[in-house]
């Protein structure tokens, strides 16, 4: 059921420029693209949705939001192959909870910052399970991009064989050849909190930043992550970070 949506022919879904938005109760099967894109929506609300796609097929995000604020996202299941929920720039005030993700990748903010002054806030993300993904829980901007993303919540979480649960990554290139710039978005105020399960890899997490723009205030407490099938700990890489640890966290994570 959807209510209240101003709706255009895109992908499968796609809204822009709605306010109090809802969209509940549907299944979405194999698009040959994005399934769900939100652009320039404000009051939206997606629930009980079901997403399904190959785990290998490109670019099926699952919902993706751009311009967007007070976006809340509950009871989903989604499975495709890239990221199940994206955020790019100037979104704000988003709350995702209960949310299944797998395979594919998890849930991402960014790619922020390539060609726009970034700017994502506020955003809350709780009581979730991934399982097989690539990423879990994920903030990556371009290298010597620009704005900020600022005010994050990843709580109550659940990893099964995730290749990399937790992920910041100032140096974002998919191509693999990209030139080394100075300069990023700047990434603060970031909370990683009772997050458990295992990685695939032994690198559970990646805290990535740029020597000229270092991540702010990152918080990690009661993290419990352990290498899948492994008797040797998991580990965690930090450049250029500075934060906080609280309670227990494995792998151990040393701030600079």
């Amino acid at each position: 059921m959807i209510t209240h949506a101003c709706i255009y022919v895109y992908q499968i879904l796609a809204f822009a420029a709605c306010n109090n938005l809802s969209v509940t109760n549907i299944h979405l099967t194999n698009s040959a693209d994005k399934h769900m894109t939100v652009y320039r929506c404000s009051q939206v609300h997606v629930h009980n949705v079901t997403i399904v796609a190959p785990g290998d097929s490109p670019n099926t995000d699952g919902i993706t939001m751009a311009i967007s604020d007070h976006v809340y996202i509950s009871n989903c299941s989604i499975q495709s192959g890239d990221d199940c929920v994206s955020m790019l720039s100037y979104t704000t005030d988003v709350n995702i909870t209960d949310i299944t993700c797998g395979p594919g990748h998890g849930i991402s903010v960014g790619s922020l910052g390539r060609f726009e002054t970034a700017l994502v806030e506020r955003i809350t993300v709780s009581n979730c399970n991934f399982i097989g993904t690539k990423n879990g829980v994920r903030i990556k901007s371009w290298q010597g991009g620009m704005g900020q993303a600022t005010g994050f919540i990843f709580e109550n979480i659940n990893m099964t064989a995730v290749e990399s649960p937790i992920i910041i990554d100032q140096f974002y290139c998919p191509q693999g050849n990209c030139p080394l710039k100075d300069g990023g978005v700047a990434i603060s105020d970031a909370r990683f909190i009772n997050i458990r399960g295992t990685s695939s890899e032994q690198e559970a997490i990646k805290i990535l930043c740029s020597q000229s723009v270092h991540c702010q205030g990152i918080y990690l407490s009661n993290i419990n992550l352990s290498w899948e099938n492994h008797t040797a700990l998991a580990n965690a890489t930090i450049l250029n970070a500075n934060g906080t640890v609280e309670g227990s966290v494995v792998p151990k994570v040393v701030f600079s």
